[in-house]
């Protein structure tokens, strides 16, 4: 029920603010203290005002302009309201409040007098709501100090319209309401002082967190340095004695075949096929920083392709790797397919992955290389397609394909999985995309999209051309 109610007070408080002062959370609550004041303070000066009215004799125009001024308070929410801004009602408010003071004091006791007290409220009032001007404050004040020793000088003495001893109680009422408006700027102060601390220790966290995620950082970039240059030292160490392994085993099997075809021939060739399978792991391993970072990593060269020339040899070479599992390998085309501009050693390196997995997830079946031009837009495109009649892809299984080290059927088939990772992001260099089609059990198509014509937007014109 608490709750409630000072939700509905602090709803009924905003409605009076306007929204540009509802921004800032300080303005916002200077805001609201001067709402909350200026609706019970003037209740403090009715119980003042409404003893002086018992024990003066005589109500003349001195008491009533305080009655007016006091009263005028109240209006100054609304005031605040449609003006739009704070600087104007607190102006109004601490001019008033100054000249009720100094003015009452001196027609209702003088130094004695129960509204002296209020005088210092006025003060803080203003620096508190106008502390952006102080000199505009500091003027105000001298100058009703100025007219109040005047006004003095100039009679010689002070208006003799209430006797000592009921002033002594008005100045009890009076300083028990300057305590109690004090208070609530004194509480205000405290929240803000929480607040500041709150914000401080919030500072020190932040600032503590972002030293250590500097050093993280350095950290990490040490150690991926540190892991390239590995990489760059380890591609000759490891692919040297590989192509080496690869290359007389051809030589052997090439006598063994023209010897005498028998165990020795496989034997060859299955040391070859796993020469080559591992270089072919390697070559993804060692590939993978690159394609990790920017895209200025990688060199890629753009240049005019004869795609059909280009497909032709891409057949050619990939025919025995697709026929290894007893598959045949077609290439389908609707005519000629004329020229592109791209990287051939790029686009090579896609094909021979799609046609090499194609190729190992197939058995006894038939990959099909396919090529076409087409038009999406105004943008002419390049649609090269590899289907195969393998084990197919879950729907589940898709959208993980182009991830790094994802494998399907790590456990039967071999493989790095950085293969379609790695063309995938050459791909989207070159300023095209791979897509796939699959079915479980009955095979899977991969396309690859490019641009006919290089693009001043693509990716690929951002590297190294």
């Amino acid at each position: 029920m608490q709750v409630v109610l000072t939700h509905r007070l602090i709803q009924t408080v905003d409605w009076f603010i306007p929204v540009g002062l509802q921004r800032s959370t300080a303005t916002h609550w200077r805001a609201r203290i001067f709402v909350i004041s200026h609706v019970l303070g003037p209740f403090s000066a009715v119980a003042i005002l409404g003893y002086l009215h018992q024990v003066l004799t005589v109500h003349d125009w001195a008491f009533w302009t305080i009655c007016i001024l006091c009263a005028s308070f109240w209006a100054l929410p609304f005031v605040l309201r449609l003006a739009g801004d704070l600087f104007r009602p607190a102006l109004y408010s601490f001019c008033a409040l100054t000249s009720i003071s100094v003015f009452g004091s001196y027609f209702y006791g003088g130094v004695s007098s129960p509204l002296l007290p209020w005088f210092l409220t006025a003060q803080m009032i203003g620096f508190f709501y106008l502390s952006d001007r102080p000199r505009l404050v500091l003027g105000i004040i001298g100058a009703n100090l100025a007219a109040f020793a005047a006004a003095y000088f100039i009679n010689g003495q002070f208006p003799d319209l209430v006797s000592l001893e009921d002033l002594s109680t008005a100045g009890m009422i009076s300083a028990c309401a300057a305590t109690l408006y004090s208070s609530m700027m004194a509480i205000y102060y405290a929240y803000v002082m929480v607040e500041h601390s709150a914000l401080q220790e919030e500072i020190k966290n932040h600032l503590e967190t972002a030293a250590r995620l500097r050093i993280a950082k350095h950290e990490a970039e040490r150690a991926n340095e540190a892991k390239a240059v590995f990489l760059a030292k380890m591609s000759h160490q490891l692919r040297t004695p590989l192509n080496a392994i690869i290359g007389y085993s051809e030589i052997l099997l090439e006598d063994a075949e023209a010897d005498e075809p028998g165990a020795d021939g496989e034997e060859l060739r299955s040391i070859n096929h796993a020469g080559r399978h591992l270089l072919s792991l390697v070559s993804d391993v060692l590939h993978m920083p690159k394609t990790e970072a920017d895209s200025d990593a990688i060199d890629i060269k753009l240049d005019t392709v004869d795609l059909d020339r280009c497909l032709e040899e891409l057949s050619a070479t990939c025919r025995t790797l697709v026929a290894s599992n007893g598959n045949r390998l077609a290439f389908d085309k609707p005519g000629e397919l004329g020229s592109i501009q791209t990287d051939e050693i790029r686009l090579r390196q896609i094909l021979i992955n799609l046609l090499g997995n194609a190729g190992k997830f197939t058995r006894n079946g038939s990959v099909v290389l396919r090529a076409r031009r087409a038009t999406e837009g105004e943008c002419e495109q390049v649609l090269i397609s590899v289907q195969d009649t393998g084990i197919g892809i879950s729907a589940e299984a898709i959208p993980k394909l182009f991830k790094n080290f994802n494998q399907l059927n790590a456990g039967q088939f071999a493989g790095s999985g950085l293969g379609l990772a790695v063309s995938q992001k050459l791909a989207h260099l070159l300023g095209g995309d791979i897509s796939v089609t699959s079915q479980l059990h009955r095979g899977s198509e991969f396309t690859l999209r490019l641009p006919a014509m290089a693009t001043t937007n693509a990716p690929a014109m951002a590297a190294t051309a």
